[in-house]
């Protein structure tokens, strides 16, 4: 079997695409990581010596792909190639030019499957194509890359669209089908389609896979996350060859499985699918919990105040990470690893909003190339104490007067650059996608409230409460108490974080039940027919 060698300049960057591939393969010993420097004060870095110790490790009579992250990565994995003492064990290597997250997923899922090295090297180098397909843009791979020998179902320079090609009768297997219809709440996503791809390598048949007018290689990740195939799509695969009668078969009996993933609620107002099996009827006192609503154009913050406070955002993020994961588990507390990730990239994008609204005078001895630099670099990988040390060493100024970028209200930036990000996930057609605008407000209000030095509403700490508000952002969600028996929010939505997160707590989730709920008052008792979602005062 094809092992998988991850170079990264960072060993956490390795670790954490190596955990999300093995999480898609059936074969997750087989995937290898050689990052950093040995330099535990700067482990940022490629090493050589590493990286030909990894291929040793590896070593097996298939082959092994490298993937690796830009620059010197690629100069070190070559060169642990020629340092290699068995000539035989360097040729049956492959540096692998291919995207290193996307790529990795997609050659584990390959290489688990059985595939040889060249399939393995092809499906890791085409996995750039579902992004592209999202986004709206061409495929970036050449028509040679997609030869005859290529398995995928079209010919070079046919039809495709970002890997995908329109389905005509005329191309399909001529043999049985099978037709199901799609139930996974978030469609044919990432890990249903790599379990499908993997159960389907197997077979020697042709398995072809349409949903409406597009086609896809069953046995290929990369094509079946182009399909974009939703919840409630039509999908039918269609075989040719001596075993398709067994693939249609193992396609069906996935399928009948939710392809791996856990049965969905309902589209019913309570969300939890674990819910205490105690009362039918929940019963306490109403708590109003208002989103806070802190103004960007009112704070009037500079850039150091405003990199102290995300700095202080991330910093909070990475303590709420470890606690969700220790109460609710690893993936519950991923939510919040995504949101670090999600306050660096925004972060950065507010430097530069500001960057280019009040372009920023050449600071003595730093040449034209450090402010562009400092804003790039800024919040990358931002987590509290990482923001603060590139706020110490960022470039100083000579000049007498505070230059103009200085003087920007980053506030008002950041809540410009949030708001942006925010609505064009809101404008989404995707459902689950639209839900993540939520998240994106959170962040946008933790850093305002760190600016204005607001701290959130304590929740009562003694007696039983239902929480009643709007909506709920996934870090109060997550810090509800034990005595919070049930959230009702006039909209909310069940795909959101924070309905996740209530689940997790088994803590039943009311979405959509109308303004009439906002009209309640602290102390007011409210009761909740759990099964029927029926809102009611005594």
């Amino acid at each position: 079997m094809i092992h998988l060698i991850l170079v990264s300049h960072h060993p956490d960057i390795a670790r954490g695409i190596a955990a999300l591939a093995a999480q898609m393969s059936a074969a997750p010993d087989t995937i290898h990581t050689a990052a950093g420097i040995d330099d535990a004060d700067n482990p940022v870095g490629t090493d050589a010596v590493r990286i030909m110790q990894a291929i040793e490790d590896a070593a097996n009579p298939d082959g092994i792909l490298i993937l690796v992250d830009l620059g010197s990565a690629i100069l070190s994995a070559q060169t642990a190639l020629d340092l290699l003492d068995d000539p035989a064990l360097a040729a049956r290597c492959r540096i692998s030019p291919a995207p290193l997250v996307e790529g990795a997923i997609s050659a584990a899922v390959a290489a688990s499957s059985g595939a040889d090295l060249a399939t393995v090297a092809r499906e890791a180098e085409q996995a750039l194509s579902a992004k592209q397909a999202a986004l709206g843009e061409n495929s970036a791979i050449p028509d040679e890359a997609n030869g005859k020998n290529n398995p995928l179902p079209c010919e070079a320079g046919e039809g495709w669209g970002g890997g995908v090609k329109t389905s005509h009768s005329d191309n399909l297997p001529t043999g049985d089908t099978a037709t199901i219809t799609l139930t996974n709440r978030d469609g044919l996503h990432a890990r249903p389609a790599a379990r499908l791809a993997a159960a389907l390598a197997p077979y020697q048949s042709r398995l072809i896979l349409t949903c409406g007018d597009k086609q896809a290689d069953g046995k290929s990740l990369n094509q079946l996350a182009l399909l974009q195939a939703r919840c409630g799509d039509r999908l039918t695969l269609h075989a040719d060859g001596d075993d398709a009668a067994a693939a249609l078969q193992t396609f069906r009996a996935l399928a009948a499985a939710n392809f791996g993933d856990p049965a969905d609620s309902g589209d019913g107002k309570l969300l939890a699918r674990a819910t205490p099996a105690n009362a039918a009827t929940i019963r306490a006192a109403v708590w109003r919990c208002a989103p806070p609503q802190h103004d960007g154009n009112a704070l009037h913050a500079d850039r150091a105040a405003f990199t102290e406070a995300v700095a202080a955002v991330a910093a909070r993020l990475e303590t709420l990470q470890n606690q969700t994961a220790a109460r609710f588990g690893a993936a519950a507390g991923d939510i919040f690893a995504a949101h670090t990730q999600l306050l660096a990239e925004l972060g950065d994008a507010t430097l530069e909003r500001v960057s280019r609204l009040n372009p920023p005078p050449l600071r003595s001895g730093g040449g034209e190339g450090h402010a562009a630099e400092n804003a790039n670099a800024f919040f990358a990988g931002a987590r509290g104490e990482g923001v603060k040390n590139r706020v110490a060493t960022a470039p100083e100024t000579n000049d007498k007067h505070p230059p103009t970028h200085d003087a920007a209200n980053y506030a008002a930036a950041w809540q410009q650059e949030t708001a942006n990000a925010a609505a064009a996930l809101a404008a989404l057609p995707d459902p689950y996608l639209r839900a993540r605008a939520a998240d994106i407000a959170d962040l946008a209000q933790q850093v305002l409230a760190q600016l204005a030095d607001a701290a959130d509403a304590a929740a009562p700490d003694d007696a039983p409460f239902i929480l009643v508000a709007r909506d709920l952002y996934p870090s109060r969600a997550a810090t509800l108490p034990a005595n919070c028996l049930a959230v009702v929010l006039a909209d909310g939505d069940p795909r959101s974080h924070a309905a996740l997160l209530c689940q997790a707590a088994q803590r039943p989730y009311y979405h959509g039940a109308g303004d009439a709920v906002l009209a309640l008052t602290d102390g007011q008792i409210l009761e909740i027919t759990r099964d029927s979602g029926e809102i009611r005062q005594p």
